[in-house]
């Protein structure tokens, strides 16, 4: 690898983990998970979700495909984490 091509890949990594970091604080959760269920361009969604009231949340991962049930419970355990982090418990 050249000298030019390890920069930009520091670059790069450098920019995603900002933006890491962004989406983590703006959903306030301790990370994101991976696996089934993750989409980039449901961001939005993630928020809903977790904004939304237990109830409302347990009726949503009932509805979701089989396959993206631990996502949805590992992103609510995230959120769990990140309120105990902050003290917002």
């Amino acid at each position: 690898m050249t000298p030019e091509q390890e920069r930009l890949l520091t670059e790069i990594n450098e920019d995603f983990e900002g933006y890491h970091d962004s989406v983590n604080r703006n959903l306030r959760i301790t990370h994101m998970p991976s696996g089934p269920g993750f989409r980039l361009r449901d961001l939005d969604k993630y928020e809903v979700f977790l904004d939304s009231s237990p109830a409302e949340q347990t009726k949503f991962i009932a509805s979701v495909h089989p396959d993206e049930i631990k996502f949805f419970e590992e992103l609510q355990l995230a959120r769990v984490e990140y309120e105990i982090a902050e003290g917002h418990q």
